[in-house]
């Protein structure tokens, strides 16, 4: 009985250590925009009169996430299919 409690336990812990993981769908003109955006903030912010640890601080953290944007961003081929265009009505 103490072995299966162990392992009951064991599994629960382990559980809660998987990643989850999150998938967006964006469009890319919308993605490149907020990359461009991302850029802004780092040129803006090495040029400010923050103190250079902040500015560093800033900087990399806007560097690592385009890296994780760019490492884990895939092209969807599917392109959304158009709206159905209503059938003309036809004239009495």
């Amino acid at each position: 009985m103490k072995k299966v409690l162990m392992l009951a336990g064991a599994l629960a812990l382990f559980s809660f250590a998987a990643d989850k993981f999150i998938s967006m769908r964006i469009a890319e003109p919308t993605v490149n925009y907020h990359w461009n955006n991302l850029n802004s903030i780092k040129a803006i912010a090495d040029q400010s009169n923050l103190p250079h640890s902040q500015v560093k601080f800033i900087i990399s953290s806007i560097d690592s996430l385009q890296k994780d944007m760019a490492r884990t961003a895939r092209l969807d081929s599917v392109v959304a299919a158009p709206a159905p265009v209503a059938a003309p009505t036809k004239k009495k």
